[in-house]
């Protein structure tokens, strides 16, 4: 056995971001559903409150991201620091990043191609909204699983 096999696989500041991304991006959207779908259940669809909660997930997926990630280095740092490792920089990073936007895309298109037409066909608000908030949650979470595939495999 080489010397690389055995040595532990380094993660880079891309990697643990998107998987702190992704965490945070499925804890929030879970909230809000948790919240949406007994509101949905009990009351008409038009008057249920969808758009505070929403836009409240949303910030707080923003926010737990950021503020996870700046935890999550510093305390990756400290360990480097300790053990005398030096920091993991992947060329890649940009590449992934391309490939995995490029996957997101159509998704994101798709979606909003469905909120113009449930527009043009007087659909509730809530179905509008709730339909560009599905495919946003998609196309992260596609994106997401891209770039850590790419990230663990390769091109």
């Amino acid at each position: 056995m080489d010397d690389v096999d055995s040595e532990p696989m380094r993660t880079t500041t891309g990697e643990r971001q998107v998987w702190v991304g992704l965490v945070n991006v499925v804890v929030a959207s879970a909230v809000y559903f948790a919240y949406l779908a007994p509101e949905a259940r009990s009351n008409p669809i038009e008057d249920v409150a969808w758009f505070g909660p929403m836009v409240w997930s949303m910030v707080a997926g923003i926010v737990g991201t950021i503020v996870v990630a700046i935890v999550v280095e510093v305390v990756v740092a400290i360990r480097r620091r300790k053990e005398g490792a030096e920091v993991a920089i992947d060329v890649r990073d940009r590449e992934i990043g391309r490939r995995g936007g490029r996957l997101a895309v159509p998704i994101l298109g798709t979606g909003m191609m469905g909120a113009l037409v449930l527009a043009a066909a007087d659909a509730d608000g809530f179905w509008i909204g709730n339909l560009v908030f599905v495919c946003g949650l998609l196309a992260t979470l596609v994106e997401a699983a891209a770039k850590i595939y790419y990230y663990r495999r390769g091109f």
